[in-house]
């Protein structure tokens, strides 16, 4: 082979030898793109996964603590109730003991006049229970009561009707307005403070 041939030869072969290595090197560098990219993807989608993951544990939690604060006040509630109606019922239990005694006698002249002022009227009627009755003696006892509160004078008399609990009802003769002072109405009165008064004993 001449040396003109074998230059021309020699000049193919390095230039196919150049354009394999730029092929060779644009192929690696795509390669190195792609798997770049591909390691980009897969730690975007990992820690998507991880917020996702975190984020449903931290609900997961929430959800928990939000159980708990239901039940814990749900007990508290039934804890309340049940002191509530402890209370309640050494109440009721402490004014039955007092029926028929002089300071259940008071006590019942007392909520007479004060049933009376708030009903506001001149004439009114008084039922009571058989549990701790009320007489002719009271009546004028709270009109005394009233008179030396307010000045204005006050004509209660005795109601055929009876109440189921210890107390007074005092209405208008009519029967259309009335004021309960029943045991029971005069605690639900109180009620906010009685309720206070357990609740600091309970977190004792």
């Amino acid at each position: 082979m001449s040396n003109e041939s074998n230059t021309l030869v020699e000049g193919i072969i390095n230039e196919a030898q150049k354009r394999a290595d730029t092929i060779i090197a644009e192929a690696k560098a795509e390669s190195d793109r792609i798997l770049a990219e591909a390691r980009e993807e897969a730690e975007k989608k990992k820690k998507a996964e991880r917020r996702a993951t975190e984020l449903t544990l931290s609900t997961i939690r929430l959800k928990e603590e939000s159980a708990k604060r239901s039940v814990d006040r749900l007990s508290e509630l039934k804890r309340m109730d049940m002191s509530y109606s402890l209370v309640m019922g050494k109440v009721n239990a402490a004014f039955s003991s007092m029926a028929g005694s002089g300071e259940l006698r008071q006590a019942l002249i007392r909520w007479i006049a004060e049933a009376s002022l708030g009903l506001d009227m001149k004439n009114a009627v008084v039922s009571f229970s058989h549990l701790a009755p009320v007489d002719e003696e009271m009546l004028r006892e709270a009109e005394k009561l009233v008179l030396a509160s307010t000045g204005s004078t006050l004509s209660l008399t005795l109601d055929d009707k009876r109440c189921s609990e210890i107390g007074v009802v005092v209405s208008s003769t009519d029967g259309k307005v009335s004021y309960n002072n029943l045991l029971s109405t005069r605690i639900r009165r109180y009620m906010k403070d009685i309720r206070k008064i357990i609740q600091e004993e309970n977190a004792r």
